[in-house]
């Protein structure tokens, strides 16, 4: 028996009485008293974690939730501690508010390095502060605000191709997969306004190779073999340290990614690159107008998190534009209210007049309620809590919890989906496509129940100090590019079956393919 072999059983043997351990001392947590689904949902090895990810994305956790109220645990894989599930608005808001108390599961970590490097979204704890602080001059308002234009001349390109593929032979309508479209559009957007690179509406190199990447990522991610790496990484942290290749490569956009911005960077030490107000340029700007021996970004971070920003920033707008786009399609009233308003104008949008539009608005909030691009989070306990709950927990042995103590290790899944769509807080229609909630007088709960976040009332944001850094650019992505289409085309459903899954961000599914949402669309005459 080789030294490796006996090294790696000793290692597992380790962890098998860690496991034990651990297991017999939490048996004593108050945890254990939150009512759980049935066992008939849950495999003797994966858990209830098995029928989660085998469903559509969180439709489990509401489920449960309906059942059993908005804390609750559910049985983890391969017998770990049972995990607690939190979709109480109070609760939820105590640990995105105590983000260094309750880190991100350590299973995150290495993939998110090897998908998009040590930026913002993989820090945790002093490092996430500091990143954290130097990078927000780049998402202020006036700073967002100074990316408008490249957004726009972005959206109205995708509206200049989609309107050349419907007429193709004469036609007025044609059925398309709308994801490559959008896909690509925001792909150029965070191109532009991360570091000034033109992406070519999705025909470069650079643009294909990344689309070939995360379409991978897409399938691997809805895969058995998707399902079970995170699990492996929790019950065994050293994998990923291991000398293998696969381990060790970085992923495509982010090689791409840091390439590109790796260029840039050097053309600024020979003062040949122009300044301009794309986020690389600001951050390298601010960066140099610090004082000696002030905190600055490194090249390495700066890199890391225009990789971040590469892949996050687009795929998650492009997720969002997308079953907001599939909703008002299976919607034809709400559509047509939306044309209307933005056939009023009568004039070019902006940045300003945009953000005026009502109607609009509302479709973005609900858009962002019903799909949030990463529908569910999680984070690990570093310290013994008590967390508060909005409402008492009744257990199944008749005691009443009015706050939830917990032990360092607690994991916790938070689907930000149920958070939006909680019926206790909106109501019967809380699954509904519902614009009009929003401008109603009485349509939107007060704002002490709704769930906590940076913007209007829902979580998809997250809250706290972790919440969406760029949260202001991805709303303004979004209603740009939902207005700049609905003003061109009529969307129509078609028969097609969608369902949308986590993998690793909210994806449509036909069947077994990934990436795939037909719809009809119609050319609407221009004014």
């Amino acid at each position: 028996m080789s030294l490796l072999t006996t090294l790696g059983g000793l290692l597992l043997s380790i962890q098998l009485v860690v496991l034990l351990f651990k297991y017999i001392q939490r048996r004593r947590w108050d945890v254990n008293k939150l009512p759980s689904p049935s066992s008939k949902h849950a495999s003797w090895i994966w858990g209830h974690e098995l029928a989660i990810f085998k469903h559509e994305a969180c439709e489990m956790y509401g489920s449960w939730a309906a059942l059993l109220g908005s804390v609750y645990r559910v049985q983890a894989a391969m017998f770990q501690p049972d995990i607690v599930v939190v979709a109480d608005n109070a609760a939820a808001s105590h640990i995105f508010q105590n983000p260094y108390n309750y880190v991100k599961a350590p299973a995150f970590l290495p993939i998110v390095d090897k998908l998009l490097g040590r930026g913002i979204v993989w820090a945790e704890g002093d490092e996430h502060k500091h990143q954290r602080r130097l990078l927000a001059p780049a998402f202020t308002i006036n700073a967002v605000k100074g990316m408008a234009d490249d957004i726009f001349e972005c959206a109205d390109k995708l509206a200049g191709r989609l309107r050349a593929r419907v007429s193709q032979g004469g036609n007025i309508q044609s059925v398309l997969n709308i994801v490559p479209y959008t896909s690509s559009c925001t792909l150029d957007m965070v191109g532009r306004i991360a570091f000034g690179h033109d992406f070519g509406a999705g025909e470069s190199v650079e643009a294909k190779e990344i689309g070939a990447s995360w379409h991978q990522d897409v399938m691997l991610g809805h895969s058995f073999g998707g399902f079970l790496a995170p699990i492996i990484i929790n019950f065994l942290p050293w994998i990923p340290r291991l000398p293998v290749k696969a381990l060790q490569t970085d992923g495509v956009a982010k090689q791409i990614a840091k390439r590109l911005a790796g260029r840039i960077l050097d053309e600024n030490r020979v003062g040949s690159h122009s300044q301009g107000r794309d986020i690389l340029s600001l951050l390298m700007e601010d960066n140099r107008k610090k004082a000696t021996g002030e905190a600055k970004l490194t090249d390495e971070q700066l890199l890391d998190n225009v990789s971040t920003f590469i892949m996050v920033g687009h795929e998650t707008t492009a997720a969002t534009v997308n079953f907001t786009l599939l909703q008002l399609s299976r919607n034809p009233e709400a559509q047509r209210k939306l044309r209307a308003e933005l056939n009023s104008t009568k004039e070019a949008l902006d940045y300003d007049s945009i953000n005026k539009l009502t109607y609009l608005d509302a479709v973005a909030r609900e858009g962002l309620r019903l799909h949030p691009a990463a529908p569910r989070t999680e984070r690990v306990a570093v310290r013994d809590d008590v967390i508060p709950l909005s409402a008492p927990i009744k257990t199944p042995g008749g005691e009443t919890l009015t706050s939830l103590p917990v032990k360092a290790g607690q994991v916790f899944h938070i689907p930000f989906t149920v958070l939006n769509t909680n019926y206790r807080v909106w109501g019967r229609d809380a699954h509904m496509f519902k614009p009009e909630r929003w401008l109603e007088a009485d349509g939107v709960p007060q704002q002490s129940e709704l769930p906590r976040g940076p913007w209007v009332g829902v979580s998809t944001f997250c809250d706290g100090p972790r919440s969406c850094i760029g949260w202001r650019l991805g709303l303004i992505e979004l209603k740009v590019l939902i207005a700049t289409l609905v003003r061109n085309f009529e969307f129509q459903s078609t028969d097609a079956d969608i369902k949308q899954f986590i993998s690793p961000t909210l994806q449509p599914f036909v069947g077994d393919e990934g990436g795939v949402m037909p719809m009809r669309l119609s050319l609407v005459p221009e004014l």
